[in-house]
């Protein structure tokens, strides 16, 4: 999968994916069986055994169970729906297959009238086959014929036993004996047209079985085409669905693929390592080739490898176990030479090996490609090694291929000086214990510590300073050299993380500030409304006293009514100028854009100071598809408002602390409460307070968010539900409202 295109929208699928797993819980599909070989021998009209239908009609319910699953989300998981689209509802199909055929494969009686019959006739004379044989095995004129009173089969016919000196003693026809010879199984002669009917009857069954079969066949073969469409989308879709598992099993990412080549990984771990550091590493923005450095075990080789791997994962379309803001280079090929290949059988040595494969990797390596070499070099004469390492380096820096390569040899580690596109890179080791750190650090190179380590495990002095002597002096001016720029790049990372932490301090007194100005702004809207308040006061105690006045003037100026009339229009006129002068100093209710809105979040309704639940976001529209309760309406966005969580936070806090009042003095009590990650005990004992207190505030129904899981917190919390009094009837919410992962709960 090359182009971006491609891997975008594979990024997609698992996305959606991810995220329906999350939502409406697994969609295992284990009943897509391989039923190719049945569909072929259907479409020549080869009649199929009923086990081989039963197969098929497997399937068939899982292909309907893909069509039902993706029906209703199309707007939901726009990828997975546009692949699913060609699943057809086999649905009837699956019926007829149920209604004739069991899960062992068996012609089921219901499958014909003719079947029916024939069975029905089978057992009556059954019945009169085995009355008849037991009246000869218990009468006394043959007791001392009969072996055994017992009725057996043999040669598909009904037959008793007898001993043989008494043959004669009934008139019959015999199938079989014992083994010893002196038992003889006999079919008497009033049982033979009783057993030939009935022989007669069992080919009639083959035959309606047989035609039963074929009609069943011949309705796979007229599907077989749609079938053989809808299991290749299954496929896909089975695909999807395992992208997505791992993803969320690996805690993954989605990565953004740069078709520029650059890749910065922030904390990846290698899936395949139980319990790695989580590394970061970068190639290709300002630098394009990486040499790592350091001890033994220090982890070079895993870095190399999850970088390979993670390369790899993300241009299939996988997510990546890595932090949010991983980028990832769009290369054309990842080469690798990794690992020792040597072999005896090929006359290959250690060197021989590597040398084979990387004159393949620079044979095909370009400047769109990622070249990853571990141990470059490693295998044959040091000072010769070093020197082809670095005649490999230098030509793969002239192609400008992408390269991260792991080394011992201090030569490398100098190119990062003769070259601008070049960076050391070292993996941490501490020399107190002797123990790796598994941590990358670009921009430092790394050393072997083979003196210290030596030194540490107890090697003679005398030893460690005649290997010392022996040492060149470029090395040891390389060795000091290298000695400082680590300490300077230290001295630079302290520096680094000093910035850091005032950034931090930095973005900290800006969020402390804005909540400070955020929570003026409310108390000046609260004095506002006071304010505001105050005026309709005024307004209502004006109103009444020019009531008054004019009850007044009606009473005496009866007798003069044009005057009564000139005054109650002043006294209006004086009214209605009062009214507009008294401006509402609220401010308009503030709305929140449909960006900020995902399905399932909790907002209010402004025109009616209503909560609902969030269920689907018309962004093309500017508008909202709210539920509430049993009622579902679509509202502009103008006239919505998200909670944030910080209101839910607060409001649900507050209530909390007013369980058990009998009117809770709450400006708001939110419709939902979620009780994901809680303890049982801890989540019942919420529940009960909010409970309590949305009753009591008027609520006629709640959202309890307990997510699916094993199911233990939703069985807790239902048993719960049952032992309130205030509670009249719960029940799942619809798949928009999160499925059987939240319960809506009824008050009385």
């Amino acid at each position: 999968m090359d182009g971006l295109d491609a891997i975008h929208a594979a990024q997609c699928e698992t996305d959606e994916a991810s995220s329906y797993l999350e939502r409406f819980g697994d969609l295992t599909l284990t009943g897509l069986l391989d039923i190719r070989g049945e569909l072929d021998k259907a479409k020549v009209r080869l009649q199929l055994s009923g086990q081989e239908i039963w197969r098929t009609c497997s399937v068939l319910n899982e292909l309907s169970l893909i069509h039902k699953a993706f029906l209703t989300i199309k707007d939901l998981y726009p990828a997975l729906s546009s692949i699913s689209q060609d699943v057809k509802s086999f649905a009837s199909l699956a019926q007829e297959i149920r209604r004739c055929v069991n899960q062992d494969g068996e012609v089921l009686d219901d499958a014909s009238i003719n079947i029916a019959a024939i069975r029905r006739e089978k057992i009556d004379l059954q019945k009169t086959i085995n009355k008849v044989l037991q009246d000869i095995l218990n009468s006394d004129t043959y007791a001392k014929a009969v072996q055994d009173r017992v009725v057996t089969m043999r040669n598909d016919r009904y037959v008793i036993p007898v001993k043989r000196e008494f043959r004669d003693a009934i008139q019959s026809v015999v199938h079989d004996q014992s083994d010893s010879g002196m038992t003889l199984f006999v079919e008497p002669t009033r049982a033979i047209d009783l057993n030939n009917r009935l022989q007669i009857l069992q080919s009639d069954e083959k035959r309606e079985v047989a035609r039963i079969l074929l009609y069943l066949t011949d309705l796979i073969a007229k599907a077989s085409l749609d079938i053989e469409k809808a299991l290749a989308v299954a496929g896909h879709l089975d695909f999807c669905l395992a992208k997505g598992r791992l993803a969320r099993e690996w805690h993954a990412v989605r990565p953004m693929v740069n078709p520029n080549l650059e890749t910065e990984l922030r904390n990846v771990r290698n899936p395949l390592v139980a319990d790695c550091v989580p590394i970061s590493i970068s190639v290709g923005k300002d630098y394009f080739m990486v040499i790592v450095t350091g001890p033994n075990t220090g982890g070079k080789t895993v870095a190399l490898k999850t970088l390979g791997l993670t390369v790899l994962a993300a241009k299939a379309g996988l997510f990546v176990p890595a932090s949010e803001g991983s980028t990832v280079g769009l290369y054309d090929a990842v080469l690798v030479d990794i690992g020792d290949e040597q072999s005896i059988e090929q006359s290959l040595s250690t060197f021989s090996a590597h040398m084979s494969n990387i004159v393949q990797i620079l044979d095909r390596a370009s400047r769109y490609s990622l070249v990853l070499l571990d141990e470059l070099g490693v295998g044959t004469d040091p000072e010769e090694g070093s020197a082809i390492a670095t005649g490999i380096v230098d030509f793969l820096y002239q192609k400008r291929v992408s390269s991260v390569i792991t080394t011992h040899y201090s030569g490398l580690k100098l190119l990062a000086y003769r070259y601008d596109q070049i960076r050391n890179a070292s993996v941490g080791f501490d020399v107190e214990t002797l123990q790796p750190t598994y941590t990358l650090t670009i921009g430092a190179p790394g050393d072997s510590h083979a003196f210290t380590i030596c030194e540490r495990l107890g090697m003679p002095q005398q030893v460690l300073s005649l290997a010392h002597d022996e040492l060149s002096n470029e090395h040891k001016a390389t060795t000091e050299i290298m000695s400082r720029i680590v300490s300077d790049s230290e001295e630079i990372s302290r520096t680094r993380d000093s910035v850091s932490l005032n950034e931090q301090e930095l973005a900290r007194l800006r969020t402390e500030y804005e909540a400070k100005l955020a929570q003026l702004e409310a108390n000046e809207k609260q004095e506002l409304k006071a304010a505001h308040a105050e005026a309709q006061r005024v307004v209502d105690d004006v109103n009444r006293r020019m009531d008054e006045l004019l009850h007044q003037y009606q009473e005496s100026l009866k007798s003069q009514p044009q005057s009564a009339h000139e005054v109650r229009r002043e006294v209006e006129a004086a009214r209605e100028t009062l009214e507009q002068n008294a401006v509402s100093y609220e401010s308009q209710p503030v709305f929140t854009p449909v960006e900020e809105i995902i399905p399932g979040d909790l907002v209010i309704i402004n025109s009616v100071n209503k909560q609902a639940i969030v269920i689907d976001v018309l962004k093309d529209k500017r508008k909202l598809v709210l539920q509430s309760g049993s009622m579902r309406t679509t509202i502009p966005e103008s006239q919505v408002r998200k909670l944030s969580d910080a209101e839910l936070t607060t409001y649900q806090s507050r209530a909390m602390q007013f369980s058990g009042s009998r009117e809770p003095a709450l400006p708001f009590v939110p419709m939902k409460i979620d009780l994901h990650g809680n303890r049982v005990d801890e989540a019942l004992e919420k529940l009960d307070k909010y409970i309590d207190v949305a009753y009591l505030s008027g609520l006629s129904f709640v959202y309890v968010c307990h997510g699916k899981g094993s199911g233990v917190l939703r069985k807790q919390i239902h048993e719960f539900l049952k032992t309130l009094p205030s509670i009249d009837h719960f029940s799942y919410s619809s798949p928009e409202e999160g499925g059987d992962g939240v319960t809506i709960a009824y008050f009385k």
